[in-house]
């Protein structure tokens, strides 16, 4: 999915060049971070449209709150939030180990569909949903 607010993809670009300066990163570092090309990359500090996923890529690649350059582009938020900063007196997520979690739900749900399934292929199952993610862009190679 692609998101077209072109005003709200531009306040974040500018937000993002700014915070890549402050880290002290060159473009191509950001987007090497990000795991994505120097092209998608300068997408999004131009404000063009990218793939919803790639905001994903840079919130983790910056250590941003999820959904925070979401919340930049619909207006929600005039700022990125760090994970793990306090805003408003609530408390941002850090950026949690998102293997373990997939791996942990793929689990939950076979226990609840086919609880009779044997752990080495509940792991099987949950390592084959991990490479599909990874493969499809949704999740990095270390992760």
């Amino acid at each position: 999915m692609t998101t077209t607010d072109q005003e709200g993809r531009r306040r974040l670009g500018r937000l993002i060049a700014q915070w890549r300066t402050k880290s002290g990163w060159h473009k191509k570092q950001a987007a090497d971070a990000a795991d994505l090309t120097h092209t998608t990359y300068m997408k999004v500090e131009k404000g063009e449209p990218v793939h919803d996923v790639t905001y994903t890529k840079i919130e983790r690649a910056f250590g941003l709150a999820p959904g925070a350059c979401m919340a930049v582009i619909e207006g929600v938020a005039a700022e990125l939030q760090e994970a793990g900063e306090e805003v408003a007196g609530v408390r941002i997520a850090p950026v949690a180990d998102v293997a373990d979690g997939v791996r942990q739900s793929v689990q939950h749900a076979i226990i609840a569909t086919l609880p009779d399934t044997p752990a080495g292929k509940m792991a099987e199952m949950s390592e084959g949903v991990l490479a599909e993610l990874r493969k499809r862009g949704i999740l990095g190679e270390g992760e």
